[in-house]
């Protein structure tokens, strides 16, 4: 072999480096600089469609400092670890979208390390006789996970953090796991080595906190030890086996006591809506046709997979998917590697709580891969490598398989640019799903591309006549066009459908305050309060109703809740002057007129200052502000004749 060919087989593969320390820091260096120049175009995406509730809109992120006082402990096992990441994110960068996608992409990147370390030590119980053939099998699966465009979307959609994050604390903890089964100072002193099973405790809970997925890393420990042992001696792995189940099972209590039923989702209708037997169908379907596929093959991939649910036990397309996924099995476990068994037992264990046993709204969608494609991923590692045991191909084959999937990975981010990319591409793909029309309009909609978008809310609703949201979003259309009755009728339609959001019947007030029908809009905007009571502008629209209907008391009792949310918010504390000079308290009304100038200097405002000092004949304090708005709106015609007359007053002398 020649010295340049040997040092570039020692590139492709570290392990060959005498070194074991220098063969490690290679194949890390070399999994982290893949990892950014792959991932790194996608650090400038936007927030995209869930990103808005999720992060944008959501207050429990915005206070970093008060974020244990408003999720409260108890409530670590609502993904309270998820949220606190982007509470982080926010007290860093506020909304600067590029500190989302850096953390992002480490974490992606520590995957790609934690799963390095963990094949390391998953390679021992492979069969004696292939282990020398997957010295390279903990780099291969690195990068292949890591290359995997079907992880684009769990990568660059911010709201997908979820099962990045999860997968690091599944994996870490799954490592030390291992570290510990295998100690052999723990055979010495078993109290020696009792910082592992506190830290292998402290990462299960952080992954309980992220997403639900992590209740199935004691199935794979058990694997784990099974494998490890023969039946004989099962019983010597009982504190290990204590470590990982016990914090299961008060997990699980705990979900009960919280929710009365494991099997279902406490704020998602959804779960209890669907049949559960057709819903397991469908997601065999799903789990071999779609997901399987596309970890191996990702290529026209989907943010929104257009996925019927089959229409009952004899629907064809599931029993076809079944006799593929068990001709796959049997050819998988008729093989002597232990380890690709292991590896797809693991992709089946992980894929199970979101893909058949709890029913979700999305049928399908390809974050959900991330974690059980680590299984399909060591699968490919070590076909690759039992085919260069023979063939001696495996460095080049391997590199233009990692250039083929760098390059459709780096292809699918550009879909995830801005928002009406990715619905364009959705659309596509989908384009007899109602929801993603929807999505493209709204999309549309931000950009005030209001032809386009208009046209995809009457595709989703032809789509799906009974769905509320195209009715919603054609509602703002007309607003904006201040087609008020036409907004009117979308949004009451969409109420009639079933529509009990608090920003419908929001929207459905403020048309009628829009009309002047201020005693037709209280009854909906008292609604929308009852739902959502933090939310500022819909106690100020309320207010303008009351004050609309001279209910003063009313009226002033909504702006100063507004004050109370918002307390620089010139609007209500304008309105509340505006109330007192209705009441003819002028002095008072100028109090609250200089609050409303102080919180920010409008035109609105120094006219009200200077019709007040009119009608207190105070005409020399009026003359500045009139001046004010005149410099700054000099076509003012109304301002600029009550300076000329103010001014004829100053010079009349005073008998």
């Amino acid at each position: 072999m020649s010295t340049r060919h040997f040092r570039f087989m020692k590139f492709v593969n570290p392990t060959m480096d005498n070194s074991p320390f220098s063969a490690r820091v290679k194949a890390l260096a070399l999994i982290c600089v893949c990892g950014v120049i792959i991932f790194f175009a996608t650090v400038h995406s936007p927030f995209l469609y869930d990103d808005a509730h999720a992060i944008e809109d959501n207050p429990y992120i915005k206070n970093l400092s008060k974020f244990q006082q408003m999720v409260g402990v108890q409530n670590i096992f609502n993904r309270s670890i998820l949220l606190f990441t982007f509470s982080v994110n926010h007290a860093i960068g506020q909304l600067d979208v590029f500190g989302y996608h850096l953390i992002n992409l480490m974490l992606h990147l520590c995957v790609g390390i934690i799963l390095y370390f963990l094949t390391m030590e998953l390679v021992t119980i492979e069969n004696p006789a292939l282990t020398p053939t997957f010295q390279r099998l903990p780099l291969a699966v690195s990068l292949i996970h890591l290359f995997n465009p079907i992880n684009v979307e769990s990568i660059t959609y911010l709201s997908s953090r979820s099962s990045v994050l999860v997968t690091l604390f599944y994996l870490s903890s799954f490592y030390l796991f291992i570290r510990f089964v295998n100690s052999k100072e723990k055979q010495k002193n078993k109290w020696k080595n009792v910082h592992y099973p506190i830290v292998i405790l402290f990462l299960f809970y952080l992954g309980l906190g992220t997403k639900e997925i992590i209740v199935t890393l004691p199935i794979v420990a058990v694997l784990y030890l099974w494998v490890q042992s023969s039946t004989k001696n099962f019983h010597k792995f009982l504190p290990e086996l204590a470590v990982i189940l016990i914090p299961l099972i008060i997990y699980l209590l705990y979900r009960y006591v919280q929710m009365g039923n494991l099997l279902v989702i406490k704020n998602d209708p959804y779960s209890y809506m669907i049949d559960r037997g057709l819903y397991i169908l469908t997601q065999i379907k799903v789990v071999i046709s779609y997901y399987l596929v596309k970890l191996i093959f990702p290529i026209n991939l989907n943010f929104e997979p257009d996925i019927r649910l089959v229409s009952g036990f004899f629907d064809w397309e599931w029993i076809a998917s079944l006799i593929i996924g068990v001709g796959i099995a049997i050819g998988i476990f008729y093989q002597k590697s232990i380890l690709l068994k292991c590896a797809f037992i693991w992709a089946l264990i992980t894929i199970l709580p979101t893909s058949s046993i709890i029913p979700l709204k999305q049928i399908a969608t390809e974050h959900r891969t991330y974690l059980p494609g680590i299984g399909i991923s060591m699968g490919l590692g070590i076909l690759f490598l039992r085919s260069a045991s023979h063939h001696k191909v495996i460095h080049p084959t391997l590199i233009i398989f990692l250039v083929i999937y760098g390059f459709l990975t780096m292809e699918r981010s550009l879909d995830y640019r801005s928002e009406i990319n990715l619905w364009e591409d959705t659309v596509r793909k989908s384009p007899y799903k109602s929801m993603v029309h929807n999505n493209l309009g709204t999309a549309y909609l931000s950009k005030e591309r209001l032809k386009e978008a208009r046209k995809s809310f009457e595709i989703s609703s032809a789509l799906s006549p009974s769905s509320t949201d195209p009715y919603i979003n054609m509602g703002h259309i007309d607003s904006r066009n201040k087609e008020w009755d036409k907004a009117k009728l979308k949004y009451d339609l969409a109420l009639k459908l079933g529509a009990n959001r608090s920003q419908v019947f929001f929207n459905s007030g403020l048309m009628r305050l829009k009309l002047n029908k201020p005693a037709e809009a209280l009854p909906f905007l008292l609604e929308a309060i009852k739902i959502k009571n933090h939310r500022s502008l819909y106690h100020h629209e309320l207010g303008n109703a009351f004050r609309m209907l001279k209910q003063y008391d009313a009226a002033l009792k909504s702006y100063r809740k507004v004050l109370e949310l918002e307390p620089n918010h010139v609007e209500a504390q304008n309105n509340i002057g505006v109330i007192f000079w209705n009441l003819k308290v002028l002095d008072k009304a100028e109090l609250e007129f200089k609050k409303a100038l102080a919180m920010e200097d409008k035109n609105t405002i120094h006219n009200n200052l200077a019709n007040l000092y009119i009608a207190k004949k105070q005409f020399s304090k009026a003359i500045p502000h009139l001046k004010t708005v005149i410099k700054r709106k000099p076509n003012d015609s109304r301002a600029r004749s009550l300076l000329h007359v103010v001014e004829i007053i100053q010079n009349i002398p005073t008998r």
